[in-house]
């Protein structure tokens, strides 16, 4: 038999002692694996139920309560640790006994004569051996599916492990890179996981991000600079500088396939200042951008600013030329200004 000692109730935090006094008074509230979280969760410092070694390590024993009644709850009782004995938690479900359980129903009855007649559980105890460590695997095998319980500790997220391999920062020298929190690129995952790139994609991503509304323009053209060696050269061939087929005058050439758009707003005037150059909001927006397009395509961000918030000029207040200063009167003044154009570096 276990010492005591193994045995003795560690110090709970209120939470868990709420937690405690809620499964005794009414059990039926919870279902097993809600209880089974709410528990993991209020003792992080030990084991998670189904990856301990040893059942002593456990925050508490999983058993089954013998019945041939009709279980209206799948939890039948709590009870909280001891001196010498563990907390513990009952559940009609998922075990050897009852009537729907894959031992005859005569060792149900068995139990169930041992521990009221007799005042004897040894029959029961011995089956919670295994209720224990079935149960415990059972849950555990819930858990590992759910992101969010995952979450809870994150020292042993597995998921947090597969979305980091998913949007590129498995390795830890590539987190915290950018002004994109690296939660955000998990959150993203789904975006930023997939090898195609949509304009439908971009726009969700940053209208959840920035909580504006965005529109995606593709094909904006723009001269694109040739490299040296397409450079029109005569005399190389009689297969060389063929007008209309291969031969370009100058050292740039009009494209539309490489760059788009990204029209943010209309913005409160408060808002647009921080989209602005050397604002927070426009640094995570590039990152953003970065992250999904990459360094294959070029963008750029166009900037709307609520009509009615459009500032006049002071000479007494700072004011960026070109970015939030307008002269004079706009005489289009009933029109959301769309003239800032940036062309952010990344």
């Amino acid at each position: 038999m276990a010492s005591p000692a193994r045995h003795a109730p560690t110090p709970v935090s209120a939470a868990a002692a709420a937690l405690a006094q809620a499964l005794q008074t009414r059990p039926q509230d919870f279902s097993p694996f809600a209880a089974l979280r709410a528990i993991e969760r209020c003792h992080p410092q030990q084991p998670r139920l189904g990856e301990s070694a040893r059942a002593s390590d456990d925050v508490l024993r999983l058993r089954h309560a013998p019945s041939l009644a009709f279980a209206p709850c799948a939890l039948d009782r709590y009870t909280p640790a001891t001196h010498d004995q563990p907390a513990a938690l009952y559940g009609v479900f998922f075990g050897l006994f009852g009537p729907n359980a894959p031992l005859p129903l005569h060792l149900t009855e068995y139990a169930i004569e041992r521990a009221q007649q007799a005042k004897d559980g040894t029959f029961a105890a011995f089956a919670d051996v295994f209720h224990h460590r079935m149960l415990s695997l059972f849950y555990r095998a819930w858990a590992q599916a759910q992101p969010s319980v995952q979450a809870e500790r994150p020292a042993s997220d597995q998921f947090r492990a597969w979305l980091d391999a998913l949007v590129g920062i498995a390795s830890p020298h590539l987190r915290d890179r950018d002004a994109l929190p690296d939660d955000a690129r998990r959150y993203y995952a789904g975006r930023l996981g997939t090898a195609t790139r949509t304009p439908e994609g971009l726009r969700a991503l940053l209208q959840q991000l920035c909580e504006w509304p965005v529109q995606v323009q593709e094909f904006i053209a723009e001269w694109m600079r040739l490299p040296a060696d397409a450079h029109l050269q005569l005399g190389l061939g009689p297969r060389n500088a063929r007008l209309g087929v291969d031969s370009v005058v100058g050292a740039h050439v009009r494209g539309a396939q490489q760059r788009v758009r990204i029209c943010l707003g209309p913005l409160p005037h408060l808002a647009f200042q921080r989209f602005l150059p050397g604002g927070q909001a426009l640094r995570q927006l590039t990152a953003a951008v970065r992250s999904y397009l990459g360094d294959e395509f070029g963008w750029e961000l166009q900037l709307l600013l609520k009509a009615d918030e459009v500032p006049t000029p002071h000479l007494a207040r700072s004011s960026r030329l070109g970015l939030d200063t307008w002269l004079g009167r706009r005489a289009w003044s009933i029109a959301d200004a769309d003239e800032v154009l940036l062309r952010p570096s990344g």
